[in-house]
C-alpha cells in the first residue's frame, strides 16, 4: 500500500498549474491508478488530491445512505459536485481550476502535503501557521487520534472524551 508523506513547497504558475513533487508522483502506478488526481474540497478549507483508484475506494465513506437528511444531501452535493478530475501532464503538473483555488484560498505559494492516502494542497502561509500552532500539541493529538482509532474499551483505552485517570 502506498503512503504519501512529506511537505513540499511549490508555486502555482501563471496558468494555474502546480507541479506535483517527483517523490510523490513516483508512488503512483499509472497502469493501476491512471495518471491524475481527483480534486476534492477537503476539511478545513484544504484541497485534497486523491489518485483515482483511491478516490473510488474512499468515496463511499464521504457520505452515507441517510439521504433523507438534508445535511447529508448537501454534503454529498458539495463533495461530489465540486470534485474535479485533474490530469497530470508530461512535466508532472496539474491544472487547478481558478474556482477551486478561490474556494480553498490558494495563493501562488502552496504547500503540497502527503497525508497517508492522499495529498493536501494548502496555502503556504496557512500551512506554516498551522504547523506553528499545532506542533506543540503533537503528543495530545496523537493520543486522541490513537484512542479514536481503537474500539471503545480496547486495551483499557478510555472512551474518547473520557479521562483515563
Amino acid at each position: 500500500m502506498r503512503v504519501f508523506t512529506g511537505q513540499y513547497f511549490h508555486a502555482i504558475d501563471a496558468k494555474s498549474r502546480l507541479t506535483i513533487p517527483a517523490k510523490l508522483r513516483e508512488q503512483i502506478d499509472p497502469s493501476a491508478q491512471g495518471y491524475g488526481f481527483v480534486a476534492v474540497h477537503g476539511f478545513d478549507g484544504v484541497l485534497y488530491l486523491y489518485p483515482p483508484e483511491t478516490y473510488r475506494a474512499v468515496a463511499p465513506q464521504f457520505g452515507s445512505a441517510l439521504h433523507t437528511k438534508k445535511d447529508v444531501r448537501d454534503y454529498e452535493r458539495l463533495t461530489y459536485g465540486l470534485a474535479e478530475q485533474l490530469e497530470v501532464d508530461r512535466l508532472g503538473r496539474v491544472l487547478i481550476p481558478e474556482y477551486i483555488r478561490e474556494q480553498c484560498g490558494l495563493s501562488r505559494e502552496v504547500a503540497v502535503i502527503g497525508v497517508r492516502d492522499h495529498l493536501e494542497i494548502w496555502d503556504r502561509e496557512r500551512w506554516q501557521t498551522f504547523i506553528r500552532e499545532r506542533l506543540a500539541q503533537h503528543d495530545q493529538l496523537a493520543e486522541r487520534a490513537m484512542a479514536l482509532a481503537q474500539p471503545a474499551g480496547a486495551n483499557g483505552a478510555a472512551e474518547p472524551g473520557e479521562d483515563s485517570t
